[in-house]
C-alpha cells in the first residue's frame, strides 16, 4: 500500500483524470439503469392491466357471456378474461370520479348516473402487445357485442400506446448499451495508458526486481491495487451524483410514476445500486491494470 500511495502522489493529475473518466462511466450507466428499471416498471404496468376493453350489448344473457369467456379463455394468448356487469361498472365510474356529485348528476339537471345507463364489459390482457390483433378478432365474432352507429364492434385497446412504450424501452437499451460501451472502452484505455506510464517509469525499479527473482505477482500487486483504489472512489462519486440526481427529480416524478414505482426510491434500492457500480468497477479497472502491467512485463 505503500508503493500505491507513493505512485498516487507522484502523478496526482494522472490519478484524478482516471478517477473522473471511470466516474463518468459509471454513472452513465447508474443512468441508464434506473431509467431502464423506471421504463421496464411503467411497460410492465400497463401490460398487467386490462388492455382490451369490450363493451355488450344490453339485451345480452349470462350464458352468452359464459360462453364467450371459455372460447377467450382458452386461447394462449389471453393472459386474463374477466367480466364486469353493470353495477360493477358504475363502482369503477364512482371511483374515477371520486364520487363528486357533479360527475355523479346528483346535483345537476342531466340526470342521475346510475347502472343502467353504464354498458357491460369484457376486460383482457393478452401475454404481449403482438397478440391484440388476435384477440380483437376474436371478439369481433361474437354477437353479444355493441356496435357502433359506424357498424363497428365497440373494443377499446391501447395498442399505439403500449408499442410505443415497448419502441422507448428497446431504443433506450440500445442506445445505453451503445454509450456504455464506448465509456468502458475510454475508461479501460484511459487508466492502461496512465497505468503504463507509472510502469514505464519505474523501468529500472522493475528489471532489478526481476533481476532478483521477484515473481510477476509480486510485481502486478501493487498496480492492480491502485486501479481498485480509483475504481472504489469512482464508483462511490458516481452513486453519489445518481443519489442527488434521484432525490432532485423525484418532486416531478412521484405524482405522474404514483403507483408505479415507489416513491421515495427505497435506500435499500440504492444500495444494490451501488453494490453494482462497484462490482463493474472493480473488474474494470482489474482488467485495464492488468492489460497494462502484463504487456510491459512481456516486454
Amino acid at each position: 500500500m505503500k508503493t500505491v500511495f507513493k505512485n498516487i502522489s507522484r502523478s496526482p493529475y494522472q490519478a484524478l483524470a482516471a478517477i473522473i473518466v471511470t466516474s463518468l462511466t459509471l454513472f452513465v450507466i447508474a443512468i441508464f439503469a434506473v431509467v431502464s428499471f423506471a421504463s421496464e416498471s411503467i411497460l410492465n404496468d400497463f401490460e398487467t392491466k386490462p388492455q382490451i376493453i369490450a363493451y355488450l350489448k344490453d339485451d345480452h344473457t349470462q350464458e352468452q357471456v359464459n360462453h364467450l369467456t371459455n372460447i377467450l379463455s382458452s386461447e394462449p394468448v389471453i393472459k386474463t378474461v374477466a367480466y364486469i356487469s353493470k353495477d360493477q361498472a358504475l363502482e369503477i365510474y364512482k371511483q374515477s370520479v371520486n364520487n363528486d356529485p357533479l360527475l355523479l348528476g346528483t346535483v345537476t339537471d342531466l340526470g342521475l348516473v346510475t347502472a343502467d345507463i353504464l354498458p357491460a364489459s369484457i376486460e383482457i390482457s393478452v401475454e404481449s402487445p403482438d397478440d391484440f390483433d388476435q384477440a380483437v378478432s376474436l371478439l369481433n365474432k361474437s354477437t353479444i357485442i355493441s356496435v357502433t352507429p359506424q357498424g363497428e364492434k365497440e373494443i377499446d385497446f391501447p395498442r399505439d400506446i403500449i408499442e410505443e412504450l415497448t419502441r422507448w424501452t428497446r431504443a433506450i437499451r440500445i442506445a445505453g448499451i451503445i454509450l456504455i460501451s464506448t465509456l468502458s472502452l475510454t475508461s479501460i484505455l484511459t487508466i492502461m495508458i496512465i497505468i503504463s506510464l507509472k510502469v514505464s517509469s519505474r523501468r529500472p525499479e522493475i528489471s532489478t526486481l526481476k533481476l532478483i527473482g521477484a515473481r510477476n505477482k509480486f510485481i502486478l500487486k501493487p498496480y492492480l491495487l491502485e486501479g481498485l483504489i480509483y475504481g472504489v472512489i469512482s464508483a462511490f462519486n458516481s452513486w453519489i451524483l445518481t443519489y442527488i440526481a434521484v432525490l432532485y427529480s423525484t418532486p416531478f416524478l412521484a405524482p405522474r410514476l404514483s403507483g408505479i414505482i415507489t416513491f421515495p426510491v427505497p435506500f435499500l434500492t440504492m444500495a444494490i445500486l451501488f453494490v453494482a457500480l462497484l462490482v463493474f468497477s472493480t473488474v474494470l479497472v482489474s482488467i485495464s491494470s492488468f492489460w497494462a502491467v502484463a504487456r510491459f512485463l512481456k516486454r
